[in-house]
Order: structure tokens, then C-alpha cells, then sequence
């Protein structure tokens, strides 16, 4: 078997300490230029591989970060992750992640340099259960800028509000007024962006905007307070993999559509997926989209150029989230100026989901 070459064996062949092997190898730290050059060669020569975990314990960094994210069947936050993967690319780390959110414990096992969070909801729990007695940089995407952590985490935000404001704005200027949503159920930012959509719509029309909610689940009907998590299982699975399909709800929304007596104009999705199953059932009844209603999304997913008409949607950009989050996870970590809130881009990406009505 062959032995494996070490930094003792390099320094005695090049008639050096191992210190100064290490500071030729990792690059820091003073060497004579002839030195560093036949240190180098000779590495190279015998073919040597530096042992990452003892790196890891004499740099003091393993140039790994872990994304906690305990699903990434969704588009949006597999786009998120993949923005989080390349740009730690860029700066000269890596990505791993954590498909269990529950399993906050794990992290005392694993050798990251930071920790990202997919949400806010996510980023407390850990913050709360573990984050207050175990130190690690974290950093977190977040939907609501109004959260506040048991002790100072940096976050990138979506601002739902605007997010919303600006949706409605755009279907107003294409004439509509009566403006529903699609609600999947009364929990997380599904219920913050009802919200901020009720918000700004009873002051467009006062009581008559809840003529025009489609909440899939019913639970606006118990209470408009976001529900504690529950039993109800709302994933699904095909080929024996498990997910939560926005989809499905989509068509259910759709189905209510068809049931009401008043009918919106226009209806703003909870996220794309979830428009993306609206517009099958609609067309799937006879129901055009956009000529009969139209019908708009949030999140901006790539997946929306596979349908036609292509959807109207507001784009968040999560790989653009996802990368920010990094950043400045990165910018901790190696001791550079950084901001706790950090508020990310967003903007309507035109299609043919939405009709002017007001011609």
C-alpha cells in the first residue's frame, strides 16, 4: 500500500521545518522565494494531498456552510440554494445541506464555518433551541421585516408588503378592482401575504375584497391568526418521493373559483406554483385564462417558461436571496462590513396571464 505523503516528509526532503512546509503550502506567512518554489515542486512531485480535516483544525475554518432547509422540492427554494451554491463557489466555499429542520442538534456534529436559514420561522427556532448555548455566524433569508430574534441575526429580506402593494398596483393599472387571492392554508408568509393583501384591499373596497378570497383550506373561516402547525398532512408523493404540492392546492383554488357567485376579475397566487395549478383546472373547465380571468403569481420561478400563456408574476429572485445570504455570511466570517437587514430586489415579470380590462 502506498504511504500516504505528509508535510514532515516534504520538509525533509527540502531541508526545511515543517512550519515553514506549511506556510509555503497555505500560502501565508513569510518564505524565501526559492524555497516556497522547491517546496511547491517537490509537493507536487510526490504527489501530495493535504488532510482537509487537520487544515480545518489549524486554519480554524473548514470553508463549508450549512443550509438548513428542510425542503427543496419546491422551485423556489431549490433556486434559492443553488444562488447560495454558486456564489460560495465564487468566494472559495461550500454548501452543504440539512433536509431535517427539526434536527437542530446535528449541528454540534458537523464542521461548517456559518450557518443560512431559509426563513425566519426556521432561523428562530434554531436560535431558540440551540443558537443561544452553540455560537456559529448565521445568517437568514427572511419574508418579514418585522421579526425579531432573541439575540441579533443578519437577515436578506423580501418585503411581502410592497411585494403585494406592488402586485395590486399593476393589476389596478390594468383595470381591475375586484382583486381576489389564493390562499393554500393560514400559516407562515402564506398567511403574512393575505395580510398585507387584506390590508390594502379593504381600503380599495372595505368588507366587499373577502367576497373574493379563495382559502383553499377554510381556516380564514375559524380565525384570520396564523394556526399553530397541526396534524393535517399536506405533502404528497409520486415514485416514493415525498413533497408538498403547491400545485394541487392550486387546483383547488381553482374549483372554489368556479364555485363562487362573485367572482374576482383578477386573482394574485400565494406563489407560482400554486398559479400554475389554477390556470390546468381553470382551462380543464372551460375557463380561459386570461380572457375569462386573469390570473398572477409571486416568486418569479424559472418553471413559468414552460406554460402558455406564460405566467404574469412578481419575481423575488430567490437565487439572487440566496446569494446575498452568503455574501454576508462570508463577509462575517472572513471580518468584513456587513448589515443585519438587507432587503433584496423584486419586480413584475410580464406575461400573458393578465388582461386590460380597463381599455
Amino acid at each position: 500500500m502506498k504511504k500516504n505523503v505528509t508535510r514532515k516528509d516534504i520538509a525533509e526532503e527540502a531541508g526545511v521545518s515543517v512550519s515553514v512546509v506549511s506556510r509555503a503550502l497555505n500560502n501565508s506567512g513569510y518564505v524565501e522565494k526559492e524555497k516556497k518554489e522547491r517546496i511547491l515542486d517537490i509537493a507536487k512531485r510526490v504527489g501530495y494531498v493535504p488532510n482537509p480535516m487537520a487544515m480545518a483544525l489549524q486554519q480554524k475554518r473548514t470553508r463549508q456552510l450549512l443550509f438548513f432547509c428542510g425542503d427543496l422540492t419546491g422551485t423556489y427554494y431549490n433556486q434559492m440554494y443553488h444562488g447560495m451554491a454558486r456564489e460560495a463557489e465564487k468566494r472559495g466555499y461550500h454548501v452543504l445541506t440539512i433536509m431535517n429542520e427539526k434536527d437542530f442538534e446535528m449541528v454540534k456534529t458537523m464542521l461548517v464555518d456559518g450557518l443560512l436559514f431559509p426563513t425566519e420561522e426556521v432561523a428562530k427556532a434554531y436560535a431558540e433551541e440551540v443558537g443561544k448555548n452553540y455560537y456559529l455566524p448565521s445568517v437568514t433569508a427572511c419574508f418579514d421585516p418585522s421579526v425579531v430574534f432573541a439575540k441579533p441575526m443578519p437577515t436578506v429580506i423580501i418585503d411581502n408588503r410592497k411585494v403585494l402593494n406592488l402586485a395590486i398596483d399593476y393589476l389596478k393599472k390594468k383595470g381591475h378592482k375586484k382583486i381576489g387571492i389564493a390562499v393554500p392554508f393560514n400559516e407562515g408568509y402564506a398567511n403574512l401575504r393575505y395580510r398585507y393583501w387584506k390590508e390594502r384591499m379593504m381600503q380599495e373596497m372595505g368588507n366587499e375584497c373577502k367576497k373574493y378570497i379563495l382559502d383553499v383550506q377554510g381556516d380564514l373561516k375559524k380565525s384570520e391568526n396564523p394556526i399553530a402547525k397541526d396534524d393535517r398532512n399536506l405533502s404528497y408523493q409520486s415514485e416514493g418521493f415525498v413533497y408538498m404540492d403547491l400545485f394541487f392546492l392550486g387546483k383547488q383554488a381553482a374549483k372554489l373559483y368556479i364555485q363562487e357567485k362573485c367572482k374576482a376579475t383578477s386573482v394574485i397566487c400565494f406563489n407560482d406554483d400554486m398559479a400554475f395549478g389554477m390556470m390546468e383546472e381553470l382551462k380543464k373547465n372551460g375557463i380561459s385564462v386570461p380572457e375569462d380571468v386573469s390570473v398572477m403569481g409571486i416568486d418569479g420561478i424559472y418553471t413559468r417558461e414552460r406554460y402558455d400563456p406564460k405566467l404574469t408574476t412578481v419575481a423575488i429572485h430567490p437565487e439572487r436571496q440566496g446569494a446575498a445570504c452568503v455574501n454576508v455570511l462570508i463577509d462575517i466570517l472572513e471580518g468584513n462590513k456587513y448589515k443585519y437587514m438587507n432587503y433584496s430586489s423584486f419586480e413584475i415579470l410580464d406575461g400573458g396571464t393578465v388582461k386590460d380590462i380597463g381599455i
